[in-house]
């Protein structure tokens, strides 16, 4: 049986692979997660509306039925599909640009920790000026459920992003991005840099020479603390940018400016609303 990976073979064939790969994992990944996507939004934006992420899933069903939970859902789906393109796209050309190869690599020869490290950082970088606008839209779209009934101010995402362009421009879709970029820079070293320590560290228990003989439970559980390792360190990057993009009191601000508002207004414990539901939600 060949030991070749499926579509390669060239460069071409190597980034269409990635491609595709990523626009799966990003589809599937965000049917599963956003409802719980939502209430970390819900969260963040909401002040002290809720006691916590229980208390926030039971009022939103409560008030707005089960389906708004999913509220906004299309720009995203669609949105993550490119975010993670983008992300594998660049990951894997990151590593070429480094001279990472991963199928010579051994455990006796491994690849440099630091090219994965940077490689991650790139990819985040990449992935940021594709995920802010849908980010943007996403968020407007999800934090309607914090205003009171019938106040809501877009009817769907069409109209949000004409709505957006129409009042603060096409740069305006932007709006965050500094902080998409504070969180995908970092989460995405953590996410590659701990799935990778995750991989060698079992690599090496087991003695397993390269990396594909690691058993695919081995290489799923190294995802999940890699998915809880994205965004446990850059979460109130997450928080800073919820709040820019949908409170128009901080249109215009800088991202240390509404950094400190957050903690003067919630204390520290507001930057991390929302956290520990996201890392639940990590997981899987």
């Amino acid at each position: 049986m060949s030991d070749a990976k499926w579509f390669s073979g060239s460069s071409a064939r190597d980034g269409f692979r990635d491609l595709l790969s990523g626009m799966v994992s990003g589809f599937v990944c965000k049917i599963v997660e956003y409802p719980a996507d939502t209430i970390k939004v819900l969260e963040q934006t909401g002040g002290n509306r809720f006691s916590g992420p229980i208390d926030c899933f039971f009022k939103t069903v409560t008030e707005s039925g089960a389906l708004s939970l999913y509220r906004g859902l299309a720009a995203p789906l669609l949105g993550s599909m490119a975010e993670c393109a983008s992300l594998f796209t660049s990951y894997g050309y990151a590593k070429k640009v480094l001279g990472v190869n991963e199928e010579a690599a051994t455990l006796s020869n491994p690849v440099p920790f630091w090219k994965l490290v940077v490689s991650g950082a790139g990819s985040g970088f990449a992935s940021s000026c594709v995920l802010t606008p849908v980010e943007l839209i996403k968020c407007r779209l999800q934090a309607q459920l914090n205003c009171p009934s019938g106040s809501t101010n877009y009817k769907g995402p069409i109209d949000c992003i004409v709505r957006t362009v129409r009042e603060e421009g096409v740069t305006g879709l932007w709006r965050g991005n500094l902080s998409t970029l504070a969180r995908e820079v970092p989460g995405n070293m953590a996410w590659f840099g701990v799935y990778e320590a995750g991989m060698r560290f079992v690599q090496q228990a087991r003695g397993d020479e390269r990396k594909k003989d690691v058993p695919l439970y081995w290489s799923a559980l190294s995802g999940s603390a890699a998915g809880v390792a994205y965004w446990a360190l850059p979460f109130p990057a997450d928080t800073v940018k919820s709040k820019i993009q949908t409170d128009n009191r901080f249109q215009g601000e800088s991202f240390a400016s509404v950094f400190k508002t957050i903690v003067k207004e919630e204390g520290v414990a507001g930057l991390y609303r929302g956290c520990p539901i996201t890392c639940l939600r990590a997981i899987p």
